[in-house]
């Protein structure tokens, strides 16, 4: 059994650092909330409209909702010396640990085929992108975030996009006879001509003279593998750090259920 000195400091230490995670929480919590119900104040602040806000919104909702939970948990069951409280907060560490595990290893084994069902899905995309249709909205959001971030025109090529219809395959023109249409987010990656070309926005769809997708454009898929590979190592290292916080914080709270005084059921003063 650990001293009574040390169960104090473990005692102490966990609860101020599941204090920090709890405000932390709630930091996350209050900005998707924010961005959910303020979006023309997040938009003026961003200053880009090509960031897909709902999806955004939703995930620090939902991160900030777990984190404050998580940080509560430890709290609580760290101050008052709560058995059960540290049990479940346990447990969903090692749920959360095994899960960023078993991602990890999927992603790896299976890569060749996640990559193959991401090409069929952006394509899929590509050709049924409709700024009109909200069902998509997000996705297409996305997408157009990242042709305009990567400086890149379609998945495998540009030409993908003359398939989808509002491109009108035959001619490659509008109705008018005069103008091409494009996709508004491929404009960073034209190399020249861009004194001609209107640019209206990042999304949906603009007009040229001519045909801008006619140049040999940089491909998506070559920029973001190459942007994964460059950022590996980084994305490695967090990762590792994230998985030694939670081993350091099941750990402290495991040492901490363990060394409870079994006799003493703390439960009795929340009743």
């Amino acid at each position: 059994m650990a001293t009574k000195g040390c169960i104090i400091v473990t005692k102490y230490f966990l609860f101020v650092f599941n204090l920090v995670f709890f405000f932390l929480g709630g930091v996350m919590l209050g900005f998707g909330l924010w961005i959910l119900f303020d979006k023309s104040s997040f938009i003026s602040v961003l200053e880009t409209a090509s960031i897909p806000l709902n999806l955004w919104s939703y995930l620090l909702s939902s991160l900030g909702t777990f984190t404050m939970m998580m940080g509560f948990l430890g709290c609580i069951g760290a101050l008052k010396e709560v058995k059960c409280m540290l049990g479940i907060y346990f447990t969903l560490l090692v749920f959360l640990l095994a899960s960023q595990i078993t991602v990890g290893i999927l992603i790896y084994t299976q890569r060749k085929m996640i990559e193959k069902r991401l090409s069929t899905a952006v394509r899929t995309l590509i050709e049924n992108y409709d700024e009109k249709d909200e069902k998509l909205q997000n996705l297409e959001e996305s997408w157009d975030f990242i042709q305009v971030q990567f400086s890149c025109c379609g998945w495998n090529n540009s030409r993908e996009w003359m398939k989808n219809p509002k491109m009108n395959n035959d001619s490659g023109r509008l109705m008018d006879g005069t103008n091409y249409p494009y996709p508004c987010s491929c404009y960073n990656s034209f190399s020249e001509n861009k004194t001609s070309i209107n640019m209206t926005s990042q999304t949906g769809f603009c007009l040229a003279s001519f045909n801008p997708l006619t140049e040999k454009l940089k491909s998506c898929k070559t920029e973001v593998f190459e942007w994964l590979q460059e950022n590996i190592l980084s994305i490695m290292i967090i990762s590792i750090g994230i998985s030694l916080v939670e081993l350091f914080a099941m750990t402290l709270s495991m040492l901490l259920c363990r060394n409870i005084d079994p006799d003493y059921d703390k439960l009795i003063r929340f009743q």
